[in-house]
């Protein structure tokens, strides 16, 4: 079985993917479409959190309807997965919300002005799906903003860590978004069990699998952040990529690795 759809923000993996392991050209694109105010992603299995925690996390809107999760990275940019901007002709309307734990109020709005996307992204098979937004005005530091730093290149999520992905995705599949910022820890699965699952779809280099029955991204955690934790702070290893269309099933979740020297290359440009 192929992901439904990945970007996910916390609890249910929306990923590329479709029931029946083959995935449905024309439902590809009604997901992908940021015109008809695509929400996809969720965290499921988690609990609510504070953006004081996590003050890198941010909404990524069209026309002020959330469509994505991203991550601050710098002071003028924010990272996503490709698929969530791939489809954009025009960059009016988008715009980045940070600094509230609420979906919806308290936070500042940022004017995004370029959508930089991995030149090797694939939208078929989801391959160095990763995307780059510098907005307009900087995101100026403060208790409830603030960027995340990668983890190193080759970075390996050690034994028994368990990195944590936030958004405010679905909680439930067929569910609404969530109001209030939502987080869930979840176990890392290596690429060739992971592989074993998901048969039908290649697991890649620059891909990292991790989730548990019943804990996942879903429908609007899409490009949110995967994140391990530091001794005093996060770094991120992931971004919500693809997954199973039923949040929280048996198949994980896959993320964009941030440790993938082909990742990192990109990156580098913009923190």
């Amino acid at each position: 079985m192929r992901a439904v759809f990945l970007s996910l923000g916390l609890v249910c993996l929306a990923g590329l993917a479709v029931d029946g392991q083959t995935r449905s050209r024309s439902f590809f694109d009604f997901f992908f479409d940021v015109e008809n105010r695509l929400q996809n992603g969720r965290i499921v299995g988690g609990s609510t959190a504070t953006i004081a925690r996590y003050p890198f996390v941010a909404s990524l809107r069209r026309f002020s309807n959330h469509i994505c999760t991203a991550s601050i990275i710098s002071t003028l940019h924010a990272a996503t997965g490709a698929h969530c901007t791939y489809s954009f002709k025009s960059l009016s309307g988008v715009t980045i919300y940070a600094g509230s734990t609420s979906r919806t109020t308290g936070g500042r709005v940022f004017v995004v002005t370029d959508n930089f996307i991995h030149p090797k992204y694939d939208p078929d098979t989801f391959d160095f799906d990763v995307a780059v937004l510098r907005v307009k005005t900087p995101f100026t530091p403060n208790m409830n903003i603030a960027s995340v730093p990668l983890v190193p290149a080759n970075y390996a999520v050690p034994d028994k860590v368990q990195p944590t992905v936030a958004g405010w995705g679905r909680t439930s599949t067929g569910g609404t978004l969530s109001p209030t910022l939502r987080a869930v820890a979840i176990p890392v699965i290596g690429n060739i069990p992971c592989q074993e699952l998901w048969i039908d779809t290649d697991i890649t280099d620059n891909m990292l699998c991790a989730g548990a029955k019943g804990r996942d991204a879903c429908t609007g955690d899409s490009g949110g952040p995967l994140v391990v934790p530091t001794t005093n702070y996060f770094q991120l290893v992931g971004i919500v990529s693809w997954g199973s269309a039923a949040c929280g099933s048996e198949y994980p979740g896959v993320y964009t690795r941030m440790a993938s020297p082909s990742i990192q290359s990109f990156l580098a440009q913009y923190v």
